[in-house]
């Protein structure tokens, strides 16, 4: 319980602060002392709730859904492929998988890589982007992560980019949390522990929204890609011990 409350916290922070990152770091932390099989079902209410929040916060989605339709739909073919290998592969194996996506990740950010995809090549890229992004999200927990690099290459403005992360991370863990059910993954306890991480994420969110007014986001963001380096370093060691 306590490092439920610890990774929600940390996650719902960073979550407020810079408006993603919740699934990926809730996941880092629980991997610490959970597997992803037992870790991996307390994500979905949380992520639930945050990301409707999220695309609540802005316009019209309808525009969202005609362009990425295919991206999203094709995510969730993967999300459930995803998770019926986890559940039928050694797990251990997708621990440093996980700490290699994380490290990936925050590599990026911390060097301010910063990809571009032409608007010609969306219509390819979508369905290729949004089957390896939903096969991630199945066998590791990072909830569409590559999903996420790919619109921010897209170029949307900041606004639009958040609604559409929001919408993609709201209907990837619905489909998520079906393919987790399937699974038997998602019963009674695991709903009642995904509630209870719904509190420390929601003052995590509270928390980071405060930090977001008051210190330097270049700053705060640099702090969070290295805590994630960190966390997926030891995944990958982990993995390999």
């Amino acid at each position: 319980m306590a490092l439920i409350v610890a990774a929600f916290l940390v996650a719902g922070s960073i979550k407020g602060a810079i408006g993603v990152g919740l699934p990926t770091t809730a996941i880092a932390i629980l991997s610490i002392g959970l597997g992803l099989r037992d870790a991996i079902p307390l994500l979905i209410i949380p992520s639930l709730v945050a990301n409707t929040w999220q695309i609540m916060r802005g316009g019209d989605l309808r525009e969202l859904l005609r362009r990425f339709w295919l991206l999203n739909a094709i995510a969730c073919v993967g999300v459930w492929l995803g998770t019926l290998v986890l559940f039928h592969v050694e797990s251990i194996l997708f621990s440093g998988l996980l700490g290699l996506v994380i490290v990936v990740y925050t590599l990026m950010g911390l060097f301010a890589y910063a990809p571009k995809v032409p608007s010609r090549r969306e219509a390819m890229l979508s369905p290729v982007v949004g089957l390896g992004a939903g096969l991630l999200t199945g066998t590791t927990g990072s909830l569409l992560m590559p999903m996420m690099v790919y619109l921010q290459a897209l170029d949307l403005d900041k606004d639009r980019f958040v609604q559409a992360a929001g919408l993609s991370l709201l209907i990837g863990t619905i489909a998520w949390a079906g393919a987790l059910t399937h699974q038997g993954a998602f019963g009674t306890q695991a709903i009642l522990l995904s509630s209870f991480a719904l509190i420390p994420t929601l003052l995590g969110m509270a928390f980071g929204q405060w930090i977001r007014d008051r210190l330097s986001q270049s700053l705060f963001r640099k702090f969070v890609f290295a805590f994630l380096l960190i966390l997926g370093l030891n995944l990958i060691w982990k993995s390999l011990s």
